[in-house]
C-alpha cells in the first residue's frame, strides 16, 4: 500500500513549481530502549494544507523496506496537515528485541511532503515536486556505560601516513564528525559517520600535529574538540 501511494504521487504534471512548508521538530531522533513510544512534531508552516507520508528505512534510499525489516511502525503513516498547523506522528517498537544491546542501530525517519494543486493554474503544464526530508533515527538500548557527551572526547585519530588519517571510535555510539580543521583549514573532504567500535581511514589535504574535530550532539548541537593525532613522527 505505501509503495503504491508513493509512485502515484511522486511525480505529478501540475500548475508551478512548490517547495516543502512542512518541517521536522529536530535534526536528529533518539530512541531510549525505555520508552514506549515517542512523539515526532511535524509543522506546517505554509498557507495552504499538506499531505504527508512518512516512512522508515534502514540505510537504502532507493526502496521502502519490508514491514518485518524495520522494528518501528509509524502512526500516522499518511496525514493531511492544515494550514499552519502541527501533527504528531507517533513511533512505536515492535521488534527491538532484534537489535544489539551493546551498541546503537540507525535507522532513518522519511517525510514526504506533496504539495497541493494550485485551483488557478489548473489548465496549465507545469511541474509539482514532491519535496522528501530525511533524518537519522537512533536507537539506543539500556545499560551503555558510557554518556553521548563522553563518547564524543574518546576519539582517537591517527596519522598513518602523509596522506591519511584514521579515526577510531571506541564507544556504542554512532558520531557525525561535520569537520576536522588544523589552524582553520579543513585538513578532510566532507563530513563522516564513525558507527560503533569502528574505524574509518579519511584522505588527507594536509596534515597538522593538532587538530580540532566538530560533532553533532543528541540535540542537533554542534560541538567543538581538541585532539593531537598519533603517528605525527617524520
Amino acid at each position: 500500500m505505501l509503495r503504491n501511494t508513493l509512485l502515484s504521487i511522486f511525480l505529478t504534471l501540475i500548475s508551478s513549481i512548490t517547495w516543502s512548508g512542512v518541517t521536522i521538530d529536530g535534526t536528529r531522533i533518539i530512541f531510549p530502549a525505555n520508552e514506549k513510544s515517542i512523539n515526532i512534531q511535524l509543522r506546517n508552516t505554509f498557507k495552504t494544507p499538506a499531505l504527508v507520508q512518512v516512512w522508515i528505512d534502514n540505510g537504502n534510499t532507493l526502496e521502502i523496506p519490508k514491514a518485518n525489516e524495520i522494528p518501528f511502525v509509524l502512526n500516522p503513516s499518511l496525514t493531511r496537515i492544515e494550514a499552519n498547523k502541527g501533527q504528531i506522528i507517533r513511533l512505536i517498537p515492535t521488534t527491538i528485541s532484534m537489535l544489539p544491546l551493546d551498541r546503537e542501530s540507525i535507522f532513518w525517519f522519511n517525510m514526504l511532503d506533496i504539495p497541493p494543486e494550485n485551483p488557478k493554474y489548473t489548465d496549465a503544464n507545469k511541474i509539482k515536486f514532491t519535496v522528501r526530508t530525511r533524518i537519522k533515527l537512533f536507537y539506543r538500548p539500556k545499560g551503555l556505560k558510557i554518556h553521548p557527551n563522553q563518547a564524543y572526547k574518546m576519539l582517537n585519530f591517527q596519522y598513518l601516513d602523509q596522506d591519511h588519517l584514521k579515526i577510531s571510535n571506541p564507544s556504542p555510539y554512532y558520531i557525525t564528525i561535520i569537520k576536522i580543521e588544523s589552524e582553520n583549514k579543513e585538513i578532510t573532504e566532507n563530513s563522516h559517520m564513525i558507527e560503533p567500535f569502528e574505524e574509518k581511514i579519511l584522505q588527507l589535504k594536509i596534515k597538522n600535529n593538532n587538530i580540532k574535530y566538530y560533532i553533532i550532539n543528541d540535540l542537533g548541537v554542534i560541538e567543538e574538540f581538541n585532539s593531537t593525532p598519533s603517528g605525527n613522527e617524520g
